[in-house]
């Protein structure tokens, strides 16, 4: 967690000449947001895109899989464009899928730093590349126990953003 931004830093000091890009979660990026700081200091044409659903979703799908209910991993929203902006480096906000692709231009267009914020849903689960028995066990039993403790209504908000996104023959 929280590797993205300094190795970006890393990378565009060695070769200035290359276009380096961070893809960095939400709660990542706000662990080290003070290197941000460094990219303005030294003028580092870094890109970043924060992935922005207001929670730190891996550690949630950890302790799913584990059997546990998420507890204590989401956050108030913050507009990281904004504090971008303010820190002297173009911000953009994306809050649609539409909009991706011009805040993408814009951003790689910019001499220096910039920063893409894209708000993303906090329900869609980061799927591994291989499901091993013990993690969908675990799962289960994690919703079952939220299901138990009042969270209905979170396991169907759940279930719907990410059965969406299953393929159809």
């Amino acid at each position: 967690m929280a590797n993205a931004l300094p190795q970006a830093i890393g990378a565009q000091f060695l070769d200035r000449s290359r276009q380096v890009v961070s893809l960095s979660g939400d709660g990542g990026f706000s662990m080290l947001m003070g290197d941000f700081l460094t990219l303005v200091h030294h003028g580092l044409p870094v890109k970043v895109v924060v992935f922005n659903n207001s929670s730190l979703g891996m550690v949630d799908l950890e302790m799913m899989v584990d059997g546990l209910p998420p507890h204590g991993t989401d956050y108030p929203h913050s507009d990281f464009a904004a504090i971008a902006t303010a820190a002297g480096a173009r911000g953009i906000r994306v809050e649609k899928p539409a909009e991706v692709r011009e805040a993408l231009r814009a951003a790689f267009a910019h001499d220096g730093p910039a920063l893409v914020d894209v708000v993303t849903d906090p329900n869609a689960l980061a799927v591994p590349p291989k499901i091993t028995t013990e993690q969908v066990t675990g799962f289960a039993l994690s919703a079952s126990r939220t299901v138990l403790t009042g969270g209905v209504g979170r396991m169907i908000d759940l279930a719907r953003a990410n059965l969406r996104n299953i393929p159809r023959p």
